[in-house]
């Protein structure tokens, strides 16, 4: 017989025996799903970049190698957040390379890209094109000896608006060096623009001049104007000021090399000046959305839409990188048309808006 310590301890058994099967079985039965699951969702976050492998060896040839030597009429964007591109960026890239199939088409990256990188996601759909070249740009290398130097390595660190300067000062220093056309990341092409004039610059309203499109020769003007243009934006430099400083610099320039700039009549398709062999575009075939108007872009055109008017489109990133893409917006429907190759593959960016990962929005 059983003493009654015995029993006690027999009956504590009995019961806390049931109790450890109903804790325990349902984690076995899940154990496979979830390690599924997880492995999934690991594959998922590094196809989209958002995790990497430990490699940061730098995979791309340097911008400051001095067997470099850009075609002429060469295109440049500048990207100097991230290693990669957002979904959008690489659209813009694209519409360029389509556009110019006979230019070779630049993207220089002020961060490390990995061989990992350029073999994922938007670099590696966007190298099907043999027009898209990939450079990485050392900053403190490339502004060697240029009077701007100091404010990259230095004073573009006091400002917030440290991404935007550096791409300010980095687009004229590759005019100034390689001659070419320059374009933001958030501009898209709809028409070629080889047949302009080698030196140009656009308006970006009545009354201001952009930097979101350059096109500077590697002839005595170009190299004239982007010199200066250097000159002034080292003289007035305020990291504290968020106002486009390449624009305000080429406003100063313009007003010195022409102070009288007459507007002609029909300003739609004539230049509004040729000033000193530098030619002024209006701003409705560059800029035909004004930034208070990039609602317009996200909304659906209510009738007939003439999309090649324009040169370009100015998708104004900053104010509106966090706005879906609905189905036949403007936006979509100028993606679809202009880069539709990236549009097909990342279809969940333009056609029902930007998804929960996809804010994590630097690589694609």
């Amino acid at each position: 017989m059983l003493n009654d310590i015995e029993c006690v301890q027999l009956s504590q058994c009995e019961i806390l025996e049931p109790k450890i099967r109903i804790q325990f079985r349902p984690i076995r039965r899940y154990t496979g799903p979830i390690i599924c699951m997880s492995i999934l969702i690991f594959l998922f976050l590094v196809y989209y970049g958002v995790i990497q492998p430990n490699n940061t060896e730098d995979a791309l040839p340097s911008a400051e190698d001095p067997n470099f030597y850009p075609k002429a009429r060469s295109i440049f964007f500048h990207e100097t957040l991230s290693s990669g591109l957002h979904v959008r960026h690489a659209c813009a890239v694209e519409a360029a390379a389509r556009a110019h199939p006979k230019s070779e088409v630049y993207v220089l990256f002020s961060n490390p890209v990995t061989d990992f990188d350029l073999k994922t996601g938007c670099l590696a759909d966007l190298r099907q094109f043999s027009n898209v070249k990939f450079l990485r740009l050392h900053t403190a290398e490339y502004s060697k000896g240029t009077v701007v130097q100091s404010v990259l390595l230095n004073d573009v660190f006091q400002s917030r608006f440290r991404i935007q300067h550096e791409a300010d000062i980095l687009r004229m220093l590759t005019l100034n060096k390689c001659g070419g056309i320059y374009l933001d990341t958030d501009m898209i092409v709809t028409r070629s623009l080889e047949h302009l004039p080698l030196n140009f610059i656009v308006k970006e309203t009545e009354t201001e001049y952009a930097a979101g499109i350059l096109s500077f020769a590697k002839d005595e003007i170009g190299t004239n104007v982007t010199r200066n243009i250097i000159k002034e934006i080292s003289n007035m430099y305020d990291p504290m000021r968020w106002s486009a400083i390449s624009a305000q610099a080429i406003d100063r320039v313009i007003r010195t090399l022409c102070p009288k700039v007459v507007i002609s009549e029909d300003f739609q398709t004539e230049p509004l000046i040729n000033c000193q062999g530098l030619t002024i575009f209006d701003y409705e075939l560059f800029y035909p959305q004004h930034y208070t108007e990039v609602d317009d872009l996200f909304k659906t055109q209510p009738k007939p839409y003439d999309l090649t008017r324009p040169y370009t489109y100015h998708m104004y990133d900053f104010l509106s990188h966090y706005k879906k893409i609905n189905n036949d917006t403007l936006y979509d429907t100028i993606a679809r048309s202009f880069c539709p190759t990236i549009y097909s593959v990342y279809n969940y960016e333009f056609s029902v808006g930007i998804v929960t990962f996809s804010r994590i929005r630097y690589l694609c």
